[in-house]
């Protein structure tokens, strides 16, 4: 009684709200996001491009570079985060709501994908500031089962001093 029922709609404005969020801090103080790990190493986020949904994409989507420290060497991994405003059709046939769909680029700027976190509605409660969003988002996709996908697409950076 009295409990707010949130339709998929409500999700995917909440979505397009974190989306325009974190597009206008790529555009106006874009730097590091430091401070999580990823398989027990140090890694970071270096915000790479925004792109806008328009007639070529459907969804709005933030690329970065997932740099990764593992005391030898950096490696570094283009991640594209999508936001899903409307429901998905996932690979085992299973419809979930909006959310979050992680995908790997190659070399050559193809994407494939990596997983997809439906938005909970206890998410729907949080107001954050973009980067400790990224934060959260990233560091459940470091918990993925499907984590060995990103590593397939690892680049060699830097040797460690």
């Amino acid at each position: 009684m009295g409990a707010l029922a949130l339709t998929y709609s409500s999700i995917g404005d909440w979505l397009d709200s974190h989306s325009s969020a974190l597009q206008l801090w790529f555009s106006e103080s874009a730097r590091t996001i430091d401070g999580f790990q990823f398989r027990k190493c140090p890694a970071w986020l270096e915000p790479e491009l925004f792109i806008k949904a328009c007639e070529h994409t459907k969804y709005d989507n933030a690329r970065f570079q997932l740099k990764i420290c593992n005391k030898r060497d950096i490696w570094r991994v283009r991640i594209s985060m999508v936001f899903h405003t409307k429901a998905r059709l996932m690979e085992d046939g299973t419809t979930v709501g909006p959310g979050i769909l992680f995908t790997v680029l190659d070399d050559e700027g193809r994407s494939f994908f990596v997983d997809y976190f439906a938005i909970s509605l206890s998410a729907l409660e949080k107001s954050v500031a973009p980067d400790q969003w990224c934060i959260f988002w990233f560091n459940k996709l470091a918990r993925s089962r499907q984590l060995n996908r990103i590593f397939a697409y690892k680049t060699y950076e830097a040797e460690m001093e």
